[in-house]
């Protein structure tokens, strides 16, 4: 298959370009603007035109939270008018699109794990604007696109809360984290395996891709604390002490874990458990 990935210098994007070459894949990898500006559709266009890839997977966006309060022009263009750039310059070439989305289209109040159908409810920038990606690109490439929608990344390139922990945890005499906020935790690298098997066997839809489980952050981090053979104690907050306190420009969902169900019906559902996920990637 040829595949075209935006944003593969990324987090995301650089495992899943080491996924689609250790499958043996066609493969263009365009890493940073600077390869492709996605805001620019005559230079999307173009690009397609001249690569002709049988799927398109997005990995590019702006993904600083709280940055995007400050800065929305430029979330808003990246995550949204790129993504409906893409799917423009896809229906030209009769390609798919793989885009890929956050828990951040939710509000977080439902209270439970979110599956594919649920309403969606952004409360932040960041989120409103990939969820406007999100609806342009069904808009403009009804018939082939696919969303995957993810939580809470870490991976081996750039920075990620995983490795940020352990550093902490070396250097301080305590940790502290919230003990009622619930996410799914996921390796970039599981994430990326599962993106090659929906590029592979393709079916238009929106899929929630991550690892299985869910967990408090106090849970993860103090799972990361004994993984890493530490000792240092993580303390409890709540969600509300954490807004006090720290004051976060965007708000956050409290309770965003993401029910694989879409993976599920397809019998596509390969994700490991946020625990054996987190021990892989910490093993020396």
């Amino acid at each position: 298959m040829r595949l075209l990935i935006v944003g593969a210098g990324g987090m995301l994007g650089s495992d899943v370009v080491a996924e689609a070459q250790r499958r043996g894949h066609d493969l263009v990898a365009l890493e940073g603007r600077t390869a492709l500006d996605i805001t620019n559709l005559n230079d999307v266009k173009a690009c397609l035109a001249v690569n002709r890839p049988e799927t398109v997977i997005n990995c590019a966006a702006w993904t600083n939270v709280d940055g995007a309060e400050s800065e929305p022009e430029a979330a808003w263009r990246l995550n949204a008018l790129g993504a409906a750039h893409l799917a423009a310059a896809c229906a030209e070439t009769n390609s798919w699109l793989l885009q890929i989305s956050t828990d951040f289209v939710f509000d977080g109040t439902k209270g439970s794990a979110y599956h594919e159908f649920d309403p969606v409810n952004p409360q932040s920038v960041y989120g409103a604007s990939k969820e406007a990606g999100e609806r342009l690109v069904r808009q403009c490439l009804p018939s082939r696109h696919m969303i995957a929608r993810t939580s809470f990344l870490y991976g081996k390139q750039g920075k990620n809360l995983v490795d940020t922990i352990v550093r902490a945890a070396k250097s301080r005499p305590s940790l502290t984290f919230v003990e009622d906020q619930l996410i799914s935790p996921t390796s970039t690298v599981d994430l990326a395996r599962v993106l090659l098997d929906l590029a592979t066997d393709p079916l238009p839809g929106t899929y929630h891709v991550a690892n299985a489980g869910q967990c408090s952050l106090l849970e993860f981090a103090r799972f990361i604390v004994a993984e890493a053979g530490l000792s240092t104690p993580v303390l409890a907050t709540t969600f509300a002490e954490y807004v006090a306190t720290a004051k976060p420009a965007a708000s956050r969902p409290q309770v965003s874990p993401l029910e694989r169900r879409m993976l599920a019906l397809r019998g596509m559902d390969t994700m490991p458990d946020w625990k054996d996920a987190l021990k892989a990637y910490l093993v020396p």
